[in-house]
C-alpha cells in the first residue's frame, strides 16, 4: 500500500483558509480597530477643546507660534490693512479675544489659523484675490475656524491619529503606509465638514459687516480658474477642504435660502513690498483701483 501524505481533515493548528482571505479579515480587524478608537478619542478631542477658553489658548501657545518679533517688529502696510479687516468682521462672528494677522512670502495662495490667535496670510493669496470683499471672506473663514474650535479639533485629532498609528503599526512603516488610507479619509471627511461650517460663519459675517455677499466666491473661482476649469472629481474626497464647485455651489445655494444679496465690491491691489519702496515713495500696501 502506497503512502500518500496529507493533512488531517480536522486540525485546530492548520488553516484551512486561503492565506489572503485571512489577511484581508486581519486588516479589516485591524482599520475598524483604529476607526473605532479614533472615532472614540475623537469626541475626547471635541470634550476638552470646549474646555479651553480663548485666554487660556493664548497663554498655551502665543509663546511657541512666536519669537518675541511681534512685539518688536511694526507690522507691515499690508499686515496693517487686513488686520483692519480682521478687525471689522470679528465682532460679526462673536470673537471678543485679540486675532493677529501676518503675512507670510509664498507662492502658495492660502491661509491658515493657529493656535494663540494668529492668521498667517500666504502673499500668493493676495495675487489671487482682487477685491477687499474676496479678502474679508477669506479672513472671515479662518475666523471662524476660530470661533468652531476647529483649530485645536484638527490638531487634537491630529495627535491621535499619529498615536493610534504608531501603536497599531508599531512603527512599521509597511504596515502604517497599508492603514493609511482609510486612516486619511476619515480624518479628510471630518475636515471638509469644518471647513463648510466655517464657510457658513463667513457668509453670515460678510454679510453682517458689509449688508451682501459680493466677492464671496471669488477666491474659490480665482483658484478654479487657475485649474483650466478641471473638476478634480472623486479625488476632493481625499482632500481636507470640499472640492472647489461643490464650494461655490454651496455658497450660493445658502446665501439664497438665507435671502443674503450680492451687492458690489471694493476692488483693491496689493503691492508686493520691497527693500526700496519705503526710499522711493512708492506704497507697499494695498490701493484702492
Amino acid at each position: 500500500m502506497k503512502y500518500l501524505p496529507s493533512l488531517p481533515r480536522k486540525n485546530d493548528n492548520v488553516s484551512h483558509n486561503h492565506p489572503l482571505r485571512e489577511f484581508f479579515l486581519l486588516l479589516a480587524g485591524v482599520v475598524a480597530l483604529v476607526l473605532a478608537a479614533y472615532w472614540s478619542l475623537g469626541l475626547f478631542v471635541d470634550f476638552a477643546v470646549e474646555r479651553i477658553s480663548p485666554e487660556r489658548e493664548a497663554r498655551l501657545f502665543s509663546a511657541a507660534f512666536s519669537n518675541g518679533a511681534d512685539k518688536e517688529d511694526p507690522p507691515s502696510d499690508r499686515e496693517a490693512a487686513l488686520q483692519e479687516i480682521v478687525d471689522n468682521l470679528a465682532p460679526c462672528i462673536d470673537i471678543t479675544f485679540p486675532v493677529r494677522v501676518g503675512v507670510q512670502e509664498s507662492e502658495a495662495a492660502n491661509a491658515a489659523a493657529f493656535p494663540g490667535g494668529r492668521i498667517v496670510v500666504f502673499s500668493g493669496l493676495l495675487d489671487k484675490v482682487k477685491s477687499e470683499n474676496g479678502l474679508a471672506f477669506v479672513l472671515a473663514h479662518e475666523l471662524g475656524h476660530y470661533k468652531n474650535r476647529d483649530h485645536l479639533r484638527l490638531m487634537g485629532r491630529g495627535i491621535v491619529l499619529v498615536s493610534l498609528t504608531a501603536m497599531v503599526t508599531g512603527g512599521n512603516a509597511d504596515i502604517a503606509r497599508v492603514v493609511a488610507p482609510a486612516r486619511d479619509v476619515g480624518q479628510a471627511r471630518y475636515s471638509q465638514s469644518r471647513e463648510s461650517k466655517a464657510d457658513r460663519s463667513a457668509l453670515e459675517a460678510l454679510n453682517c459687516h458689509y449688508g451682501h455677499i459680493g466677492g464671496a466666491t471669488e477666491f474659490f473661482e480665482a483658484m478654479s480658474a487657475g485649474r483650466g476649469g478641471v473638476d478634480i472629481g472623486a479625488l476632493h474626497y481625499f482632500s481636507s477642504h470640499p472640492e472647489l464647485k461643490e464650494r461655490i455651489d454651496a455658497l450660493n445655494d445658502l446665501a439664497g435660502a438665507m435671502g443674503f444679496s450680492s451687492g458690489e465690491v471694493a476692488r483693491i491691489r496689493f503691492e508686493r513690498e520691497d527693500a526700496g519702496a519705503a526710499e522711493e515713495g512708492r506704497p507697499s500696501g494695498w490701493r484702492d483701483q
